[in-house]
């Protein structure tokens, strides 16, 4: 069935939803970029509501804290994909349209993706409001907000996720799209909410004693965490959370690796409970990965082999009188 062009034939609601997705595409990839920015240039240490602790301040601890190295390659990483998803957003939808990328990122309800797009622009702003170096005070302040955007973006990206349907013959339009940006935006905001969580209770509480919930949430968020991306990425069979979730743990373990034997070998650490559980979930992650990564290589060479068959209107089968006329009449 031949799809309708958009400007022609849907509500001026959709309309309207056009206009915002734009402007929530800039919005969020541009802003990240400034915010990356300024945590290069202005010595400022959050991002996206999330602390990067560097080596010299493993007495401050969290949950699913990753390598500070690592907070940089995973939101770089993430970004591009967004920045990448926008220009092909632009090009695909206001230079050479496709109509079949216009009605699926249109529908009844991919239409809103525009929402989680500005919640990632509202928790970059969050990182450029963020502190400075040295004010871990003040880090506590907008953990409340971060928690509240990164609790929306997840749901209702979510939600746009699973009823975005985009069948384009450019493979790579809706890899990027659906399974590029809006899969990294699903695995940062579940990260957000999860790190935010502990420190809504940690700002309104001395960490150092309340070390019950530290004990806690180590092992919780570590496993609710990977799992949840786990699950997701196996159901709907989405390489990018798989790779996400790998990044992300690499960071966790190596993160958590550092601290000195005699600290993440009391209660407090669950005598290192934690760091199991951050390695059991990066083998599994790196399985399912590799899992994920050889079925999309053996579908791609079944289909390419289909093609490579001739078509029946190719082969032509004789039918019983042109088989007779083949033998010489005497």
């Amino acid at each position: 069935m031949e799809v309708q062009n958009i400007n022609e034939n849907h509500s001026i609601l959709t309309k309207i939803c056009m206009i915002l997705s734009y402007i929530s595409w800039i919005a969020a990839s541009i802003n990240n970029w400034i915010a990356l920015n300024w945590l290069y240039s202005k010595n400022h240490r959050s991002l996206w509501n999330i602390y990067i602790f560097l080596e010299d301040e493993l007495s401050y601890q969290a949950p699913i804290q990753m390598h500070y190295i690592m907070n940089y390659i995973v939101f770089n990483f993430a970004f591009a994909i967004i920045f990448i998803s926008c220009i092909i957003y632009f090009y695909i939808t206001l230079i050479k349209k496709d109509q079949e990328i216009i009605y699926g990122m249109l529908g009844n309800f991919s239409k809103y993706h525009f929402f989680p797009l500005l919640c990632c622009f509202g928790l970059s702003i969050l990182g450029e409001l963020g502190v400075n170096e040295g004010d871990l005070e003040a880090f506590h302040a907008p953990d409340k907000a971060g928690l509240a955007i990164s609790l929306v973006g997840l749901i209702s990206m979510i939600f746009v996720y699973i009823f975005t349907n985009l069948k384009s013959d450019k493979w790579w339009a809706n890899f990027f799209l659906k399974n590029g940006a809006f899969s990294c935006l699903i695995v940062l905001f579940w990260y957000d909410f999860c790190y935010d969580v502990y420190y809504c209770r940690a700002a309104t509480r001395n960490v150092d004693f309340d070390l019950e919930w530290l004990k806690g949430c180590g092992i919780t968020f570590s496993i609710l965490f990977g799992l949840c991306c786990l699950i997701f990425s196996f159901i709907f069979q989405d390489i990018m959370i798989a790779f996400m979730n790998i990044l992300i743990y690499i960071g966790m373990t190596i993160h958590y690796f550092q601290i000195k034997e005699d600290i993440r070998s009391t209660k407090q650490y669950n005598k290192n409970g934690d760091g199991i559980v951050d390695t059991i979930i990066l083998s599994l992650s790196i399985i399912l990965f590799f899992y994920l990564l050889v079925d999309r290589i053996i579908n791609k060479l079944s289909e390419l082999k289909g093609q490579a068959l001739p078509s029946n209107n190719a082969i032509k089968v004789p039918n019983s009188t042109e088989v007779l006329n083949l033998n010489p009449q005497k």
